[in-house]
Order: structure tokens, then C-alpha cells, then sequence
């Protein structure tokens, strides 16, 4: 037997949701009704009729709220963000090879220079966040690297970054055919990439040079 309550709103749920209604006209339906039918699902006995309902997602203001205290710790953790990058580099190989007085080792240095320097930019050189962090302004002094994973070290956006930089540079040596300049270039260029990786070198400021 259902109670009193339980019989009111079985019968409410009936009118609001006759048999032969589409999912289409459910989704229609207005507030009214629909938080109608979210308060009749409590009663245990009722809980079929819903089965089918769409449910309301609750949605979050993106750029003003999230749950990371720095988001720039997970920032290389993102959906598609590895992707990204390497089909940033591919698309910067593609452009200088249209360039038509490049010769091939010459595009292959270029595109390894330009994306070390790029990274060691953004990864090594540029310091803070451009969010508003609650953490007292202490990723104020440290660079994107070191923010990464909160600083945990060998973890696998650290390892990705780390090997990327190799794999490019032996492509590099490979189209270039080893030759001395290029091979010279290329690998002061990786060096420049590597070295702040190294978990010896976390906060450190050669001769306190980007101290502040």
C-alpha cells in the first residue's frame, strides 16, 4: 500500500508523464514539473516511472572556477594537450619546409632551434601563473617546469617533455647527415632544453640569474 503522500504524487507523476510521451516532449517539459517528478523520485516505489528522464547536469563557470589550486600544475595533464604539441611541431616543420630557399638540414635545424627556444621560453625562462592562485604568491618564483605536477619529479608529463626534445634532436642529426655545424648547433640547442630538467637543477638560479 502507498501512502497518502506517495498516492499524490504517483498520481502527479502520471499527468506530467503520460505512457505514450516522447523523450522529446520530456525534455520540454518545464520546471515546474520536472522538479515535480525529482521530488516523487524519493519515494522508493516510484523511482521506475523516471528511468529514461534526461538528468540536469550541474555546469561550472569555466575561467572562474576550478578545483586545482594552480591550475598550472595540470595544465600538461589535459585531454589532447600532448597531441597538441606535437602536431605543433609538425606544423611548424611543414611551414619552413614551403619556404622554398630552406634546404632540408637547414628547415630540420630551424625547427629544432626555434622549438627548444620556444620551450625554454615557456618552460624555463617565464615565471607565476596567469591565474589567481590562493597559494600566497609562492608560484610567483618558479618557473612553469617546476610548478608542474606541484613538483613531483619523473612523473609523465615530465618524462613526455623530457623526450621529446631527443627524439627531435635525433631526427634532426639524421636529416642533417650528421654533418659538424649543424651537429654542433643542435646539440648545444638540446643541452639548453635538458639541463633545467634535471631534478638537481629544481629552483636553482645559476649565479641568480631570473631570481625574481
Amino acid at each position: 500500500m502507498l501512502s497518502s503522500g506517495s498516492q499524490s504524487c504517483f498520481q502527479t507523476k502520471l499527468w506530467a508523464v503520460p505512457r505514450n510521451i516522447q523523450k522529446p516532449e520530456i525534455q520540454e517539459m518545464g520546471n515546474k514539473e520536472m522538479s515535480t517528478l525529482q521530488s516523487c523520485s524519493l519515494f522508493p516505489g516510484n523511482k521506475i516511472l523516471l528511468q529514461g528522464l534526461p538528468r540536469r547536469r550541474a555546469r561550472m563557470n569555466v575561467g572562474t572556477a576550478h578545483s586545482e589550486v594552480n591550475p598550472n600544475t595540470r595544465v600538461m595533464n589535459s585531454r589532447g594537450i600532448w597531441l597538441s604539441y606535437v602536431l605543433g611541431i609538425g606544423l611548424l616543420h611543414v611551414v619552413l619546409l614551403s619556404i622554398p630557399f630552406f634546404s632540408v638540414p637547414v628547415v630540420w635545424t630551424l625547427t629544432n632551434i626555434i622549438h627548444n627556444l620556444s620551450m625554454y621560453i615557456f618552460l624555463h625562462t617565464v615565471k607565476g601563473t596567469p591565474f589567481e592562485t590562493p597559494d600566497q604568491g609562492k608560484a610567483r618564483l618558479l618557473t612553469h617546469w617546476e610548478q608542474m605536477d606541484y613538483g613531483v619529479q619523473f612523473t609523465a608529463s615530465r618524462k613526455f617533455l623530457t623526450i621529446m626534445p631527443i627524439v627531435l634532436y635525433l631526427l634532426t642529426s639524421f636529416y642533417t647527415k650528421y654533418d659538424r655545424i649543424h651537429f654542433i648547433i643542435n646539440t648545444i640547442s638540446l643541452m639548453s632544453v635538458l639541463i633545467p630538467k634535471l631534478p638537481q637543477f629544481h629552483g636553482v638560479r645559476i649565479f641568480g640569474i631570473n631570481k625574481y
